[in-house]
């Protein structure tokens, strides 16, 4: 069923009358474990040319010289409009916040120095924000929602001079206001032929992987998270056989050494997932894959094996908590008996698993922290789990998280969440619970903070070592391996302390 107030689009784009010249870009230069392609770029790039138009597509994540190749693409292709990808609004760390639409603003400057086109906005962080994005960048328009339908939609109104108000998730100006039309849904998509658009050896020489959308939406309910923003409850689902065909298309074109499903919970619904792997089984292709998406909600011992011999060879699995209070309190829709399930499976299986944890949520306290941090403990300290441990819960726009900050007064209603703004409860100590991180980060080395910076010059010789041995990524996970080596053992007992990086950042003494 549709969600109130949004439109779908089941057809495929039709040919603009007029062809416009469209350079897209993908302003994305922050990477947290491997670099993220442009997949969503890529569906609004393909579709864009499926309509007729000229498209020249800049990739500044793999760039070793953005505003340059940005300024040589302006001047050689003189585009009429340029899209602008907006990925992240910061780092969602919060204690070492780091604020990515910063960054955006320096790419938007190069564009309006160097060409008169009209600049669009999309991505997650425009989808997240909305109309703010236009209020607070130096943008023309920025579309809300999924892009394939509304961008080329966009540029026939822009070429003929027609009516802006039929365009689905577009926010323009209307005189003293920015309005906002409804987003679109899409009923039904495809491949987004990434392949045709970036440099993917650039990528995988990084550690990245290749990526693939099996469905859209997500039906849960915690509290905290955007997709339902960005994407909707209502799932749209492909078929395990186009899954699989694009997978295919792509190994015999592309090559890459790892596919990865980049849904927000690949396993929802379980058969879903379980469709994909038989076909890949039945089709009997030797591929690597992963998933970024394990819910325990929906996960059984017989799913683990399934994904194992289908070809997995990383997961990552979301808890967020192992207290049923808390998972309460985060509406994620299990329980703890069901995380230490999956803890088991995942083990048994041998497939190597990052799991991640969001502590201080409504609700949380010492106690209810120290359960978390002793289930890490006592269940994901092996070789092939990698843990990472966030504390503190980025409030995002249009989130339940957001409003109950509003409503218990922990923010105001007019607070700005463009700001790195943070939920950490009040029945929380925060001082105690980077402290135990620390002692358990000591028990168990497998386990990471957020603001353990990544990225380092170590990590990225590292990377390109195991690019050249012929290793499959996603490279992360072999993190576990390295952080058990006494040596870093040994290192990190004296350099990585949590709660000394938050009184940094803050500029208290330590």
């Amino acid at each position: 069923m549709d969600e109130p107030g949004l439109q779908t689009h089941a057809g495929p784009t039709r040919p603009s009358p007029v062809s416009s010249r469209v350079l897209l870009v993908y302003s994305n230069r922050a990477r947290i474990l491997e670099p993220p392609p442009p997949i969503g770029l890529s569906y609004v790039a393909t579709a864009t040319r499926a309509a007729g138009h000229d498209v020249r597509f800049v990739d500044l994540m793999v760039s070793r010289d953005p505003h340059g190749d940005l300024r040589r693409a302006l001047g050689e292709f003189k585009p009429d409009v340029v899209g602008i990808s907006v990925r992240n609004i910061d780092n969602v760390v919060a204690q070492r916040p780091e604020r990515h639409l910063d960054e955006l603003g320096a790419v938007l400057a190069t564009v309006r120095a160097h060409t008169d086109a009209r600049i669009v906005l999309g991505g997650p962080a425009t989808s997240i924000l909305g109309p703010v994005a236009l209020e607070r960048l130096d943008a023309d328009f920025a579309i809300v929602g999924e892009g394939e339908v509304a961008f080329p939609e966009l540029l026939s109104a822009l070429a003929s001079g027609g009516d802006l108000r039929g365009i689905s998730g577009l926010c323009y100006r209307d005189g003293e206001r920015i309005a906002t039309n409804p987003p679109v849904r899409q009923e039904t998509f495809s491949s987004s032929f990434m392949g045709d658009w970036v440099d993917w050896r650039a990528y995988e020489r990084g550690g990245g992987t290749f990526a693939i959308h099996t469905k859209r939406g997500c039906p849960l309910q915690c509290v905290f998270c955007n997709y339902p923003v960005m994407e909707g409850h209502a799932l749209r689902q492909r078929s395990a056989g186009d899954v699989v065909d694009e997978i295919e298309r792509v190994q015999a074109t592309v090559g890459p050494r790892t596919f990865e499903f980049t849904d927000s919970t690949f396993n929802v619904p379980e058969s879903h997932a379980r469709g994909i792997c038989e076909e890949v089984i039945r089709r009997k292709l030797r591929v690597k894959l992963s998933a970024v998406g394990i819910n325990p909600l929906t996960v059984s011992e017989d799913l683990f094996g399934l994904m194992k011999r289908a070809g997995f060879i990383s997961l990552v699995i979301s808890p967020d908590s192992a207290n049923d209070a808390m998972l309460l309190n985060l509406r994620k829709g299990f329980t703890a008996d069901q995380v230490r399930n999956t803890a088991r499976w995942a083990r048994a299986s041998g497939i190597r698993c990052t799991w991640f944890f969001l502590l201080g949520g409504p609700g949380e306290t010492n106690a209810t922290a120290e359960e978390t941090v002793s289930f890490i403990e006592e269940n994901l300290n092996w070789k092939r789990f990698l843990t990472v441990m966030m504390t503190g819960l980025r409030i995002f726009p249009g989130t339940e998280l957001a409003r109950h900050a509003v409503a218990s007064g922990y923010i105001s209603a007019d607070r700005d969440l463009c700001d790195s703004i943070f939920y950490l409860s009040k029945e929380l100590d925060e001082a105690w619970l980077l402290g135990r991180i620390d002692r358990a980060i000591g028990r168990c080395p497998t386990i990471v903070h957020g603001a353990e910076q990544n990225g380092s010059t170590a990590e990225r010789w590292c990377n390109q070592a195991l690019h050249r041995l012929g290793v499959a990524p996603p490279y992360y996970r072999f993190l576990p391996m390295v952080l058990r080596l006494p040596a870093l053992g040994a290192w990190r007992s004296r350099h990585a302390n949590v709660g000394l990086t938050a009184r940094e950042h803050r500029g208290e003494e330590p």
